[in-house]
């Protein structure tokens, strides 16, 4: 009998061949972009006209946190964010992550598959690694890590470090995304956001624009701020702000464009 041949090594120890993937993820951004790139001079991606930020929007060249009270929710803001980026972005997560992208529902949000690169990591590791190339590269201007949700993936400090060192190296928007936890650890983060979803004001056929509430946790160079109820048209791919007169008027909106 001859010996039984040795069996693969399973996935997740499998090494990965970061030349190779690396080379192919930058031609394919090259192909979608043209040879275009993201500057750090651009102005602050707009999120909500009446939210106060610091600049007046999300900054670029920098790492933002966001954290979902439900996977939905989160994503769905995360997306309209890295559409409002204004080109290429890259979606990474876990094949076991319930974050992954589904272009279609992100579409919804204004992020068209055309500017949308997926990137699905066997381990953690790589896909962290994918993250900081992703940041670090000029053509890129969003970029979006997931950390899972029913056991989310742990981000150091010294990792969020990282990041954020690679987003000023490439001006990227990069975007972590995770669940809300009651003691997340601590972060690099420019800004850090609480989503959760609202119930809608329409009929209940599940076509209703989407309402979250957002809050803004940490922010550096500001302070804690909201919450805030805020609906999104798809439709017109604004983002409105909720106001309700204490004279019991009827609820105003403010709307940020694309």
């Amino acid at each position: 009998m001859q010996p039984a041949e040795t069996p693969p090594p399973p996935p997740d120890s499998a090494p990965l061949d970061q030349a190779a993937v690396l080379a192919a993820l930058r031609a394919r951004v090259a192909r979608l972009e043209g040879g275009g790139r993201a500057r750090h001079g651009m102005a602050p991606v707009p999120v909500c006209d009446g939210i106060p930020l610091p600049g007046g929007g999300l900054a670029r060249a920098a790492m933002h946190e966001v954290a979902g009270t439900s996977p939905g929710s989160a994503a769905a803001f995360c997306a309209m964010l890295l559409a409002r980026s204004g080109g290429t972005v890259l979606w990474i997560a876990t094949d076991r992550d319930e974050f992954q992208a589904w272009p279609p529902g992100l579409a919804r949000c204004g992020l068209s598959p055309a500017n949308l690169v997926l990137v699905r990591a066997e381990r953690w590791a790589d896909a962290l690694w994918a993250m900081e190339e992703a940041l670090r590269c000029p053509a890129v201007t969003g970029a979006l890590l997931a950390t899972g949700w029913e056991a989310p993936a742990r981000l150091d400090l010294t990792a969020t470090r990282r990041l954020q060192l690679a987003a000023e190296t490439g001006g990227a928007l990069g975007l972590v995304l995770r669940p809300d936890l009651p003691n997340p650890d601590p972060s690099a983060a420019a800004t850090s956001w609480r989503v959760a979803p609202l119930p809608s004001g329409g009929a209940g056929h599940g076509l209703e624009d989407p309402r979250w509430q957002l809050e803004l946790l940490r922010a550096r160079g500001g302070k804690p701020d909201g919450p805030w109820s805020v609906t999104w048209r798809a439709a017109s791919g604004a983002l409105d702000l909720e106001e309700t007169e204490v004279s019991a008027e009827p609820t105003r909106t403010r709307r940020a464009r694309r």
